[in-house]
């Protein structure tokens, strides 16, 4: 069985496309839990026809809300969640009806904590906009702590021998795709699964913001100097999961952790040879990091 986590807010221009797209799933073993946070358009009275309709889409109505889609989402995971696998799902996209079966099939005989992800499809709603959402490979947290984010949520599929070591959750979690894939690569495994099997939508109330899609408007951003090279966001919140889990660590990851932690309080020659020394990249590119440390201050908000 999977479970779909479903986080919903004001969602009602969309939703019933992406409900669509999960009842022509292929493989069917699956359920969706939908948590909405204080809706006040018609999400609830869309979710409640396709669970009449569907009794695999579950409502939850325990009357708690958050304000905040990670936080709804993790809400989900924590509390309702108790399936072999999960997935995240947005309220907004539209998933290839193969989706859940090739993200099945890459993870159902993983031994231990493993998560699997793919890629998507650019959507403005009319047409794709951009091929492979997600540009850098995950295989560690070398290349990883400097991303700035997780892989994509929805993009996700993970076991439930991942989320059942997760134990005590970090205090400050500022999204829940981030927590996922810096515990997937702390304490499990991440496995790219090369395919894009669904539409992420863009549009203008997207809760992480428009992605740069085109290779101009990706070049735009990394050459930003506005821009600073660690995200405050981020890194408070890889502090809270450090300290949650510190005790857990390997003497190279808690290595890795601190000299990322030192990054943004030493001075340039210090923050170069800390790259170096640690072989910190951003995806496969130590030459793409070196270049943000160079024009770039080092810590800030995105």
């Amino acid at each position: 069985m999977i479970d779909i986590l479903l986080a919903t807010y004001n969602g009602e221009k969309f939703l019933a496309n992406q409900l669509y797209s999960l009842l022509a799933q292929t493989f069917q073993n699956w359920r969706v839990l939908v948590h909405d946070d204080g809706s006040n358009d018609q999400t609830i009275a869309i979710i409640k026809q396709f669970a009449l309709l569907e009794k695999r889409i579950i409502l939850i109505e325990d009357g708690i809300k958050f304000g905040d889609a990670a936080q709804n989402f993790l809400h989900l995971l924590n509390k309702y969640s108790n399936s072999d696998y999960i997935v995240f799902c947005d309220q907004d996209d539209i998933w290839f009806e193969s989706k859940l079966q090739l993200l099945y099939e890459n993870i159902k005989n993983q031994q231990g904590g493993c998560a699997v992800y793919c890629n998507a499809y650019s959507y403005d709603g009319v047409k794709i906009i951009g091929d492979n959402v997600t540009s850098f490979k995950r295989k560690g947290l070398k290349d990883s702590l400097f991303l700035n984010g997780g892989v994509q949520g929805c993009s996700l599929m993970f076991n439930k021998a991942l989320k059942n070591d997760i134990g005590i959750y970090p205090e400050f979690i500022w999204m829940h795709d981030h927590f996922i894939t810096i515990f997937a690569l702390t304490f499990g495994k991440i496995i790219y699964v090369d395919a894009s099997l669904m539409l992420y939508r863009q549009h203008a109330n997207n809760v992480t913001g428009n992605m740069n899609v085109t290779m101009r408007q990706r070049l735009k951003s990394f050459f930003n100097r506005r821009n600073p090279v660690i995200d405050q966001n981020h890194y408070d919140a890889n502090v809270s999961f450090f300290s949650t889990y510190k005790e857990r660590m390997d003497d190279a990851q808690i290595k890795l952790f601190n000299s990322y932690f030192l990054f943004p309080r030493v001075n340039l020659l210090k923050r170069i040879f800390i790259i170096f020394k640690n072989s910190f990249k951003i995806g496969n590119w130590s030459l793409a990091l070196f270049i943000k440390t160079i024009i770039r201050k080092p810590i800030g908000n995105i």
